[in-house]
């Protein structure tokens, strides 16, 4: 389930494991094993259940400001990281022509590529015509035209990280072990034809290595030992880009990240320390008499990310703290040349206090205004936010999941008329009721307000699941429930999957939720005809366990447990916890609030370790298999079932509702509440 909790899992796997961050310790850590695991969860949306991947058309926004092509540049590339184990890697582009922002182009310019982009996008840079981006857990580096963004071709090397080019060869950094592993063995640098895409040689360097540098023939490699907690590498290796041998190492800081080169010769490396008594740093490498870099100045700044431009170094910082458990959130701007920091901000606009999770930052080299990519909760739409030279801001707009890196390019890209579908879309158009049980996750998965009503919260939802947006929303306890449709009907095709939908589901961590569908028998477009559930496996595989007709009846306690009855003769509550300290009775809907529908016997065991288990239903659920799983998050229309649990012949379905069908708490996991992160028709799909 994602509880205890799912944003607080996802945070930390984001910010620590991808970035090589106390990973090992994370695990070993109680509770906190949950808040690693769920990065694994399976938000493979159209991964499955299909006959051919659809094309996934590119969303268009005005941004509304004054970006201009400056200098060669027209325009930017963006990476959005996505969820890990979701396959949500997607890549977004600022036309600088036009200041319209297209948002999931890949998809729309490969349309045989075979699950977009892949897992979690690490690094982009352009070398040449050639745009380069590493997809760390799909252990690739994904090759394309710049101009046109159509794939060229792939580099297969395990567990990528990030790009470094000279003299016709890209150099790709790899932590060489599994991504969830491989703590004692140390990481490789990649050396790749940047024409044949061949690998041509490795070498063997510190224990995860992360960013590299060229400076006068030689290769830095910054090492983090990410894995190794509390022993982590502290190391630079030096690689001779002649003979490709390290000829040596220097020691620097825990935990190293960062590694850029400045015009004075000098190298700027990271450290984040050890996130406990050994705080992060930034160190300047610099010349020494034996032709290699040493270390010279070392200032107390934590930066996660950072963009030299001419004497300034502008920096990010996002650092998690052990002892504090929080994240501390700084900006800031480093003078290369005399190694002062000049300013701790970037804007005094109150719009750059809106950030939430600042997860990237890319400088204009000629004009110096700025991007900052909001990472937000991990698990939705980030945004991609401008700033003017003076720390003005300009605008802001939606970006794929975690945005994260950015490249600047000179050659515009086209945005035609053929580009755009002409036949039905196979996503959710829109979501027309959207009624939450209490929980852990609701005002936040979307955030809710208490000016926000149940239109604009459908709205909300529409925006974070229509048109494959792959967002993420939570329907809390038992029997919330979410009601979406397309833009055509849904047609029964006798025998076959109609519908794919998509949750959060991943080993051993199931929160099944019941579909049910509906006709428009009225005419009136609205979802106020007969519904029907789609029978799943429980009905025959936990007959006497099964509750039909089950209700339950939600009584507001403000920033309190929430206590509910039902009418077996029970009471209970939704527990609260420290990590989510919102409201947790949703706060556009009335009380007492009663929903109702099938029960679903309790899933959920735990172990004599203390850690639960959330077993799988057989099929039938949303939510209940990974979205990996060949047919687990699939459905059939055939399976719709009346009150009386008889066959109901359906040629078509207009509306869907899904709901959480699991009333139970799993001790520091919280309740278990089903998430939605899309739906798919498969017979639109099978016909593209």
């Amino acid at each position: 389930m994602y509880s205890q909790t799912k944003g607080k899992r996802e945070c930390l796997y984001n910010a620590f494991a991808l970035s090589g961050r106390m990973l090992l310790r994370t695990i070993t850590q109680g509770a906190a094993l949950g808040c690693v695991l769920v990065a694994l969860s399976g938000l493979l949306l159209l991964s499955s259940c299909r006959t051919d991947d659809p094309i996934i058309y590119s969303t268009t926004y005005d941004t509304g400001g004054g970006t201009q092509p400056s200098g060669d540049i027209t325009g930017m590339y963006v990476l959005c990281e996505g969820n890990m184990g979701s396959n949500k890697c997607t890549l977004d582009y600022l036309d600088m022509t036009t200041a319209q922002y297209h948002r999931n182009i890949y998809s729309e310019r490969n349309p045989e590529t075979v699950k977009e982009l892949g897992d979690v996008g690490n690094d982009i840079k352009v070398y040449g015509s050639r745009l380069w981006m590493v997809i760390n857990c799909s252990n690739k580096v994904e090759v394309a035209n710049v101009k046109t963004a159509k794939r060229i071709g792939q580099v297969n090397i395990p567990n990528c990280r990030y790009l470094a080019f000279h003299d016709g060869y890209a150099y790709v950094s790899s932590f060489a072990g599994p991504v969830m592993g491989g703590d004692m063995q140390l990481g490789l640098v990649y050396k790749v034809d940047t024409l044949s895409l061949e690998i041509v040689g490795s070498v063997e360097v510190g224990y995860q290595p992360e960013e590299m540098a060229i400076l006068d023939g030689y290769l830095y490699v910054a090492n983090s030992g990410g894995y190794m907690p509390p022993t982590y590498d502290n190391r630079v290796s030096v690689i001779n880009l002649h003979t490709f041998k390290v000829e040596r190492t220097i020691d620097v800081g825990l935990n190293l990240h960062r590694c850029r080169a400045d015009r004075y010769g000098q190298l700027w490396v990271t450290s984040r320390g050890n996130y406990e008594d050994v705080p992060a740093k930034v160190y300047c490498l610099q010349q020494s008499s034996d032709g290699y870099a040493a270390v010279g100045d070392e200032i107390p700044a934590s930066i996660s990310d950072m963009c030299i431009v001419g004497d300034s170094l502008y920096y990010i910082g996002t650092a998690w703290s052990e002892i504090e458990q929080r994240n501390t959130v700084s900006y800031g701007i480093i003078n290369v040349r005399t190694h002062q920091v000049v300013a701790d901000y970037l804007s005094t606009s109150q719009e750059i206090s809106k950030i939430r999770m600042p997860y990237g930052i890319i400088v204009n080299p000629y004009t110096k205004d700025f991007y900052v990519m909001d990472a937000k909760n991990y698990v939705s739409s980030g945004e991609l936010f401008h700033f003017k030279s003076d720390g003005t801001f300009d605008w802001s707009v939606r970006t794929g999941d975690i945005p994260a890196h950015a490249v600047f390019v000179g050659s515009e890209m086209t945005f035609d008329d053929n580009t755009t579908p002409q036949t039905a879309s196979p996503y959710i158009q829109a979501v027309d009721e959207y009624v939450p049980a209490p929980g852990q996750f609701v005002n936040t998965l979307p955030e809710a307000t208490a000016d926000d009503s149940p239109e604009t919260m459908a709205t909300k939802c529409t925006q974070a699941l229509a048109a494959n947006a792959k967002g993420m929303v939570t329907l809390g306890g038992y029997g919330g429930y979410i009601t979406f449709h397309f833009d055509h009907p849904v047609v029964n095709r006798q025998g076959q999957y109609d519908l794919a939908i998509y949750g959060n589901a991943y080993e051993g961590n199931s929160e099944p939720g019941i579909v049910m569908v509906s006709q428009d028998v009225n005419g009136n477009g609205k979802p106020d005809d007969p519904w029907y559930e789609l029978s799943g496996s429980a009905d025959t595989d936990s007959v006497g366990k099964v509750t039909y007709n089950y209700e339950i009846t939600y009584t507001r306690q403000e920033m309190q447990n929430i206590p509910w009855t039902d009418n077996q003769g029970q009471t209970g509550y939704i527990p609260r916890n420290g990590y989510h300290t919102q409201e947790y009775f949703p706060m556009w809907l009335p009380s007492p609030l009663t929903l109702g529908g099938t029960l679903l016997p309790r899933n959920g065991h735990q172990g004599t370790d203390g850690l639960w288990t959330l077993d799988y239903l057989r099929f039938g659920y949303v939510d209940n298999m990974p979205n990996s799983d060949e047919e687990g998050c699939c459905f059939k229309i055939d399976w719709a079932v009346d009150s009386k649990r008889h066959p109901v012949n359906l040629s078509h379905i207009d509306f869907v509702r899904i709901y959480n069908a699991q009333n139970q708490v799993c001790g520091w996991l919280g309740e278990t509440s089903t998430e939605i992160t899309g739906a798919v028709d498969l017979g639109v799909v099978s016909d593209k």
